[in-house]
C-alpha cells in the first residue's frame, strides 16, 4: 500500500531510482523530500491516516453559484470519420447526463443518440436546453466537455452563439479537488473514479455493468454503428447500461460537491 510509484505525477525513472535507494512507499520518503504542493499533501494524508484539506476550499467552492448544472459527455471517436467535416479519431458526443439542482431539487435530463445519422445537431440542441436555467455548470476535468462544444459550434454555425456562451458557464471541479483535498485512499489519482468512493462513502462505479469511458465508447459504437451486431433486447440493455453510467458521473459530482461543502465546515 502507498507505494513510491502512487505520489501524484512522479515520473517512473524516479521511482524506479527511490526504490533502488531502499525507498518504496510513501513512510519512506526523507522529511526534506522536494516535490509539488499535491504531492506534498497526498504524504501528509498518507502519513496522518486522514483526510487533508486545504484553507481556501470554500471561497473556491463559493464560485460555484447556484442553481448549477453538473454536466458530462460521452464520445465516439472513429479511424474513419463517420459525418461530414469530422476527423479521423475525433471525440464526437453522442450522450449525456445533466443533474440541475436549483430551487426545486434535484433535477435530471438525458440524452442519447439513436442510430448512424449525424447526432450533433440533436445532441446541441438538447444539452443548450438542459442548462439553459444554471448560472453555472459543473463538469470534472472540463477541457473535455469545451473542447467538445467548440468542436459542435464549428459545425454547427447556427448555434454557435448559445454554444459558446454555454461553455463560458462551465466550472470544473476536478482542480478545486486538486488544489485543496486529499484523501489517502485516492492512490494519487485525481479521477473521479478514485475520488467519489474515497470521499463519498457507498457510492462508486463497481455496481455498474459499464463502469469507465473508454467501455462507454466502445459500446456506444456497437449501439450506434453496427445496427447486426446484437439483437433487439440485448440492444436496449446496452442502452440501459450506457445511461446508467453517464448518469452516475453526474450524480457523482452532485454528491461529491455536497461532501466539499461538508469539509469546509472544519476548515477555514
Amino acid at each position: 500500500a502507498h507505494h513510491i510509484s502512487t505520489l501524484y505525477m512522479l515520473r517512473a525513472k524516479k521511482a524506479t531510482t527511490l526504490e533502488a535507494e531502499g525507498i518504496r512507499t510513501l513512510f519512506d520518503l526523507p522529511a526534506d523530500f522536494t516535490a509539488s504542493e499535491t504531492a506534498l499533501r497526498q504524504i501528509r494524508s498518507v502519513r496522518a491516516n486522514d483526510v487533508v484539506v486545504e484553507p481556501g476550499l470554500g471561497k473556491a467552492l463559493a464560485k460555484l453559484r447556484p442553481p448549477i448544472a453538473y454536466l458530462d459527455f460521452e464520445t465516439i471517436s472513429t479511424a474513419v470519420p463517420e459525418w461530414p467535416g469530422c476527423h479521423p479519431y475525433q471525440q464526437v458526443p453522442v450522450q449525456f447526463s445533466c443533474h440541475v439542482l436549483g430551487p426545486g431539487g434535484l433535477e435530471h435530463h438525458e440524452w442519447l443518440a439513436e442510430g448512424p445519422g449525424d447526432p450533433r445537431e440533436e445532441f446541441a440542441t438538447e444539452v443548450i436546453s438542459a442548462c439553459a436555467g444554471a448560472k453555472t455548470i459543473v463538469a470534472y476535468n472540463a477541457p473535455f466537455e469545451k473542447k467538445c462544444i467548440k468542436a459542435l459550434g464549428q459545425a454547427l454555425p447556427h448555434l454557435s452563439s448559445d454554444l459558446t456562451i454555454l461553455s463560458k458557464r462551465i466550472k470544473d471541479l476536478l482542480p478545486i479537488v486538486r488544489d485543496h483535498v486529499y484523501h489517502r485512499d485516492f492512490g494519487g489519482s485525481f479521477s473521479i473514479k478514485s475520488v467519489l468512493p474515497a470521499l463519498v462513502e457507498g457510492l462508486g462505479y463497481d455496481d455498474l455493468e459499464i463502469q469507465g469511458g473508454a467501455a462507454a465508447s466502445t459500446a456506444l459504437e456497437i449501439l450506434l454503428l453496427d445496427p447486426d451486431a446484437l439483437e433487439p433486447d440485448a440492444r436496449q440493455t446496452l442502452r440501459r447500461n450506457l445511461l446508467r453510467y453517464c448518469q452516475r458521473d453526474t450524480f457523482a459530482m452532485v454528491r461529491l460537491h455536497e461532501q466539499l461543502l461538508a469539509l469546509t465546515e472544519s476548515t477555514p
